[in-house]
């Protein structure tokens, strides 16, 4: 018993210490949380001013008393200078871009942190979910090696790979799995509890909202008895079995294809691309394997498709 658990903490010590583990899948997770945050900043570029402004909907004391009431900050109630407001919108574009292409390292994020932040409490109202999931994901990215791939910049050597990092970076990792499993658990059990999904009719509801309403395709799925029913029974399923299965390495990929469909039809029926995004990015993590060999596959493809000088030329020159 005693040899089996010593055996047990020394496979967990190797694994927090070995190395950073999914380092690819972390990447592209900032990588997502910039691309959603940039398309933010853009989806809403030409009405800032009114959407955020010091003279906006919320105004400079609005948004100055809603950070309060909620114990928090933003930076666009600092000042009600359309300078200043217009200073801090387009340093938030920059450190979204670079957070995106992965420049910058934790600097970059941390501060990219802060302006988004400042920016979901001058409007909550635009908020669809993804904001919530980005807020949380950042600090435990922090703590990751998440800029060593799907960036611009790399560095020419790699540094020799202390223990510290990794377990600074599988910390992280472990934090970002729990909490999506968190997630993941506790929407389904709230949903277990409802009458409308226990008896299968609360997608025909929620679609129906004028909000989540798609033309031409909501109609259509709901002119089937059968397909809103099945749809709210998997929904349950999949929130609630997902954390069971991705404990199992054997049950990842099944967990995962489950989860990334249902966060596609998400993003697709309901509007909500940003949630889906960044979700679909948590689902990741758990297969972090099979994304670093799609990208050898794919860089292979790169370089047999790329030009080759030809040496014949070349020794005629």
């Amino acid at each position: 018993m005693i040899s089996a658990l010593r055996t047990r903490a020394d496979s967990i010590f190797e694994w927090m210490t070995g190395a950073a583990r999914a380092t690819t899948a972390l990447s592209l997770m900032r990588a997502v949380i910039g691309f959603t945050s940039l398309a933010l900043y853009l989806r809403h570029y030409t009405d800032r001013a009114l959407f955020f402004g010091p003279d906006g909907v919320y105004g400079q004391q609005g948004i100055s008393d809603y950070a309060a009431s909620i114990g928090t900050f933003s930076l666009y109630s600092a000042s009600s200078s359309p300078v200043v407001f217009e200073l801090i919108f387009h340093t938030g574009i920059v450190m979204a871009l670079l957070v995106l292409l992965g420049i910058g390292g934790r600097a970059v994020l941390a501060a990219h942190y802060v302006l988004l932040w400042s920016l979901y409490m001058a409007n909550p109202s635009f908020m669809d979910g993804g904001d919530a999931l980005t807020a949380t994901a950042i600090p435990f990215l922090l703590l990751t090696r998440c800029h060593s791939s799907f960036a611009v910049r790399r560095r020419g050597r790699e540094r020799a790979e202390s223990a510290t990092v990794a377990v600074c970076n599988n910390t992280g990792l472990l934090l970002l799995a729990v909490q999506v499993c968190i997630v993941y658990l506790m929407a389904g059990l709230y949903k277990v509890q409802g009458d409308l999904w226990q008896d299968g009719t609360a997608l025909y509801y929620v679609l129906n909202v004028p909000e989540f309403f798609l033309p031409g395709v909501t109609p259509l799925l709901m002119q089937s008895d059968w397909l809103p029913v099945l749809g709210g029974y998997a929904t349950v399923l999949v929130s609630v079995f997902s954390p069971v299965f991705i404990v199992f390495r054997g049950g990842r990929i099944a967990a995962v294809t489950a989860m990334l469909v249902f966060h596609l039809a998400i993003g697709v029926l309901m509007g909500l691309t940003s949630f889906a995004l960044v979700m679909a990015a948590y689902d990741m993590l758990f297969v972090n394997g099979h994304i670093e060999r799609f990208r050898v596959h794919v860089r292979k493809l790169i370089e047999a498709w790329r030009p080759r000088p030809d040496p014949d030329a070349r020794g005629g020159a």
